[in-house]
């Protein structure tokens, strides 16, 4: 009895300790891991250009620099592996010399699945940490160096970031763009690496899995900072270390390293602006004047401008008179259409009043085609999209209680309901904005179908709360949920339509083939009759452009012509020997 009560405290304390049992906790963990963002590079930091390409001297020095990188790096690995080999004997020494308690026992359990996921650095943090307070009870992992393969990995991969850069440095030659400006992110795409060739031959035989393997071990040595990560099917973007990268800028012609970079920024004269003082001596009035003057030239000049704003240092005064700064003071920014949208959700109790008081019986649903603009290109976050999608739809159906009056707290808990249960996922989060909007049409049609039903018979439906259980699923029931049955026979005859549709689509288009091949035969033939083609020509045409079956019938079309032509030749010799027969 008195284990067990040892064990329980103790798991208790590990549990609130490394964020087992506590849910809130739990979660605000998890939130901080996926919010986490690697820190940036300072823009001082950054290789400036105005068109950098990666030429071969520039690649050479390049790698030279990641050579020397990386030898570096592998002897300092080396080393703390050494240490780590150290404190593992020290760790299976101490652990066969001594018995570990049930506090020991449970907190190492419990370490082990909170932190096997680390890297092999920050998880070795964290057994420092943890074997100052509970002894040395864990190994560490090792660290692995930086193989002769992945130099091969890196070399591929500038030869894509500089495809990059020429593809962009192409846009910006021809949008005249001449500013010196930081060098871009670099978006790399595994597959890309996979398929590279040389003389018809692929680069690397390795597979996408492989090359990431590689891209994060240049993660971990250094070579690759700012790692971003925007999604599964998006290159994921980063920079390489500016302390090896070299860069050739093709508007002047120069090797640019970080180095020589700040040796030119520190020595440069800057001489003084006769109209405004120097950058370093703006006060704060100055400033906001600048700023005002970019927003309008931002609106004068979308295309092109921007990138010279943000990347010259010519003082925007000069480009603009005080007389249009004071009027950028007036000018009013409209809302986007994400911002409308928010603006209609509405406190659920303030709904349910509404609701109770009629005030929609005449609403209009908003436009599906703003939905559908919003759900792809829009920023609001999913959760007040669903809320929005929801409160949308209780407005809309509220139709059915013109005849009743429900009171707020039925609406207040049908509304609840849907929100706790409505288009939610197993892990509790919303549903993405897409999978949402796809399902809106079917709920307004139900809607509908639900209003005339109760119209139709006359029939008073149930309050709010009980109309919209969604565990109201048959006809005698009389709840929202049935009318999915409808909706699935409304597809289903939509289908069998669409279907039938189809089938007479094709039949009027086999009509119309054959009258225009009976046509075509018929005016080849009648250019026979009249010497524009001869006979072999006739067979060759509707051989080559007809079905088989004129081809068939060819012979008997020509026989039948020639009778034609012969009872009229016929008939007007009659004509001719009876008119001379009368003079």
């Amino acid at each position: 009895m008195k284990n067990n009560s040892l064990d329980s405290n103790v798991f208790s304390l590990a549990s609130h300790l490394f964020g087992f049992v506590n849910t809130d906790h739990k979660y605000k963990t998890l939130e901080s891991i996926a919010t986490t963002v690697v820190t940036s590079l300072q823009l001082e930091n950054r290789i400036m250009a105005v068109y950098p390409a990666i030429s071969m001297e520039a690649f050479s020095i390049t790698m030279d620099n990641y050579r020397k990188y990386i030898s570096g790096y592998n002897f300092q690995t080396n080393a703390e592996n050494e240490l780590i080999d150290k404190h593992n004997e020290n760790v299976r020494l101490f652990l066969k010399n001594n018995e570990l308690n049930e506090v020991q026992k449970t907190f190492s359990i419990l370490f082990a699945k909170k932190n096997q996921s680390l890297k092999p650095r920050a998880f070795n943090q964290s057994v420092d940490d943890f074997c100052k307070e509970y002894g040395l009870i864990i190994c560490k992992k090792k660290i692995q160096t930086v193989k002769y393969a992945t130099e091969l990995v890196f070399q591929n991969l500038l030869h894509l970031y500089n495809s990059q850069l020429m593809k962009r440095n192409e846009q910006y030659m021809k949008l005249g763009v001449t500013a010196i400006r930081p060098i871009e992110e670099f978006k790399i795409n595994s597959f890309l690496v996979t398929e590279l060739k040389r003389n018809g031959v692929n680069s690397l035989a390795l597979c996408t899995k492989t090359v990431r393997n590689h891209r994060q071990r240049l993660e971990e040595c250094g070579v690759f900072v700012d790692y971003v990560f925007k999604g599964q099917n998006r290159p994921v973007e980063l920079h390489i270390n500016p302390e090896i990268l070299t860069v050739l800028d093709l508007k002047t012609s120069k090797l640019i390293t970080i180095e020589n970079q700040r040796i030119t920024s520190e020595s440069e004269k800057v001489l003084p602006d006769n109209n405004e003082s120097t950058r370093t001596s703006l006060n704060e009035s100055q400033k906001k004047e600048n700023v005002k003057n970019i927003s309008l030239l931002k609106k004068e000049f979308p295309s092109v401008t921007p990138s010279h704003l943000f990347f010259t240092r010519t003082p925007a005064s000069k480009m603009q008179n005080p007389t249009e700064v004071a009027g950028a003071e007036t000018v009013k920014i409209e809302n986007t259409l994400s911002d409308k949208l928010q603006n209609l959700i509405l406190h659920p109790q303030e709904l349910a009043v509404n609701l109770a008081n009629k005030e929609y019986n005449n609403y209009k649903p908003i436009d599906i085609r703003y939905l559908f603009k919003e759900a792809y290109s829009g920023t609001m976050l999913k959760e007040d999209f669903r809320q929005l999608v929801i409160q949308d739809f209780f407005k809309s159906i509220s139709k059915i209680y013109k005849n009743s009056t429900p009171f707020a707290g039925s609406w207040k808990k049908a509304i609840s309901l849907y929100m706790e249960y409505k288009w939610i996922a197993f892990t509790g989060e919303a549903f993405n904005k897409a999978s949402i909007v796809d399902d809106i049409q079917q709920m307004r049609w139900r809607a509908e179908w639900a209003r005339k039903w109760f119209e139709k018979n006359e029939f008073p439906p149930l309050f709010p709360f009980d109309y919209f259980d969604m565990t109201r699923k048959t006809a005698k029931e009389v709840g929202f949920e049935y009318t999915k049955i409808k909706w699935n026979e409304h597809l289903q005859g939509k289908a069998k339509y669409e279907a039938f549709k189809k089938k007479q689509e094709c039949n009027a288009q086999r009509r119309k083939e054959a009258i225009n091949h009976a046509k075509k035969c018929e005016n080849e033939v009648n250019r026979f009759f009249k010497n524009k083609i001869t006979l072999p020509q006739l067979f060759d045409y509707v051989e080559k452009n007809l079905p088989a079956t004129y081809l068939e019938k060819l012979p008997q079309m020509i026989e039948k012509k020639c009778l034609k032509s012969s009872e009229k030749l016929v008939s007007a010799s009659d004509f001719v020997q009876y008119d001379l027969n009368e003079f």
